[in-house]
């Protein structure tokens, strides 16, 4: 069934649009954490950023339409799977065990 769902998914012009489209914004909100910051930040910075400022969650919750900051934080994890194994975000969540997120 899976190979059905990924073949349709491949060939369809709508998936392959928001797909793309959703690719794009994800960059462009990367770089405009960058010029914000005024620094060259690479993706776990970005993360990390958006873990410590919930400012900059709810922006991309607006730029790339998803609802709760579970959400966001997922979109990086799908983006970058290895995210999780950078020793700053390791650090920064166990020294914030109490972090507020929206689920």
């Amino acid at each position: 069934m899976d190979i059905v769902k990924t073949i349709i998914n491949n060939t369809d012009p709508v998936h392959i649009a928001y797909e793309r489209e959703y690719g794009h914004l994800f960059l462009c909100f990367c770089t405009f954490i960058c010029i914000v910051k005024n620094k060259k930040l690479n993706l776990p910075n970005i993360f990390l950023l958006l873990l410590q400022d919930k400012n900059l969650r709810e922006v991309f919750k607006c730029i790339c339409d998803v609802e709760t900051d579970y959400e966001v934080l997922k979109c990086f994890l799908q983006h970058d799977p290895t995210l999780h194994r950078s020793k700053y975000i390791k650090n920064f969540l166990a020294a914030n065990q109490d972090l507020r997120l929206t689920f």
